[in-house]
């Protein structure tokens, strides 16, 4: 019974130091898998770049500059030039800023265009008017002329309207007084005298009706129609309709202009009417209309760039000192001064900024990885050498034990012997 008891032992023993032993191995794959994490992590930061401070004489270059006049001219290229036919030795790019009277188109957000109905005022041309003198009737471009009829509610209204615009017609002797309806529709009144002069050939007749849908606001702006013959506004609405000719500005036959802060403002008749009835609300015509585009004509700083062949003097350094292009006679004396692009730099700078914390973010992680990868090679280590002890404790009792066996059989044959 003892020796089963030994035996039996011995097998345990066994079968744990077996296990001590697995258990080890185990720790010692870990261990050599977190050596090839740690060996990655180290070649990851061999990998980095140390981002580079930029330097201020990376954008800092040569300016050559002369005054032509009291104009500043500023060189930004010159090319040299190989066996130009008339002597040139530089092909040279140079620039200066002057104002040039521009046109520019831009939109007003609910703009609150105001539309009403209002009396108007026109002409007829001579050659139109025609008379009957037999039956003495009046014609203006085919349609017959009649004597106003007070007693008409139509015309009444409409000339009774008109009247309050233009106050000399009413005081016309009503006899006096004709109307005629246009192929439109529109009525029209004009005067006994204005058809005689006009068949006469001495002036024009005067014409008055009542138009509708007339823009007479923008906000607080009151508008007037474009005037031709104001000379400040016939150049700025001639430059705008040069830079814009395919919009409504250049094409429409109705212009309005307003003051704003000092500032000329035009629109057409068009653009004025889309943004007057684009009101969502018609109870309410002038708020949250869409936007209105409006052009003015002012006077803009303005880079002028031209390129030209030039000769220019060098001296014993290479260095340009004095310039003579083609076309002229004039030789300008070079100013060199050094100019740095404190904006490049300063984006430069920024953009190291952002580097270099890209970089020290990488370089914490990296040593964050790298001391989690430590601890948990220690830990494996401290695990490892308690494997160690344990399996020398195991082999010291089974030798023990073995020798009990031995003993144990031994006994048994000397028994039998």
């Amino acid at each position: 019974m003892g020796m089963a008891a030994s035996q039996a032992r011995y097998l345990g023993l066994t079968a744990r130091k077996t296990n001590v032993e697995y258990e080890g191995q185990q720790i010692n794959q870990a261990r050599t898998a977190l050596a090839n994490q740690s060996a990655n992590t180290f070649n990851e930061l061999l990998s980095l770049e140390v981002p580079t401070a930029p330097s201020t004489q990376d954008y800092t270059t040569l300016q050559y500059s002369y005054e032509d006049g009291t104009v500043a001219e500023t060189i930004t290229d010159m090319s040299q030039l190989v066996d130009d036919p008339d002597g040139y030795n530089y092909l040279v790019t140079h620039y200066h800023y002057s104002d040039v009277f521009t046109g520019v188109q831009a939109s007003k957000p609910n703009p609150q265009v105001v539309l009403s109905t209002s009396a108007a005022q026109g002409t007829v041309a001579q050659a139109d008017v025609t008379h009957d003198a037999q039956n003495d009737t009046y014609t203006i471009n085919g349609v017959p002329v009649n004597a106003y009829d007070p007693l008409n509610a139509e015309q009444n209204a409409e000339f009774t309207r008109i009247t309050q615009d233009y106050k000399d017609l009413a005081n016309e002797d009503p006899a006096n007084i004709f109307t005629y309806t246009d192929a439109d529709g529109k009525m029209h009144f004009t005067t006994r005298t204005d058809l005689e002069n006009a068949v006469a050939g001495t002036a024009d007749a005067k014409e008055y009706h009542i138009d509708t849908g007339v823009p007479t606001h923008v906000g607080n702006c009151e508008l007037s129609e474009y005037d031709p013959n104001d000379p400040m506004q016939k150049a700025a609405y001639e430059q705008i309709c040069k830079e814009f000719p395919d919009e409504n500005i250049a094409s429409s036959d109705n212009i309005y202009t307003w003051e704003y802060q000092g500032r000329t403002y035009f629109a057409s008749l068009e653009d004025l009417t889309a943004s007057a009835i684009s009101a969502p609300d018609q109870t309410r015509p002038t708020e949250n209309q869409s936007k209105l585009t409006q052009y003015y004509a002012e006077n803009i700083k303005t880079k002028i760039e031209e390129q030209e062949r030039a000769f220019v003097d060098l001296d014993e350094n290479g260095r340009p000192y004095s310039i003579r292009f083609e076309d002229s006679t004039a030789t300008f004396a070079l100013n060199t001064e050094t100019i740095t692009d404190e904006n490049a730099y300063q984006d430069a700078m920024n953009q190291y900024n952002y580097d270099m914390q890209v970089y020290e973010k990488k370089i914490a992680d990296i040593n964050a990885k790298t001391e989690k990868i430590q601890e948990q090679d220690r830990t494996l280590e401290l695990r490892l050498k308690q494997l160690d002890t344990e399996q020398e404790a195991l082999q010291t009792e089974m030798e023990a034990v073995k020798k009990v066996i031995d003993k144990n059989i031994e006994s048994t044959f000397k028994t039998f012997e």
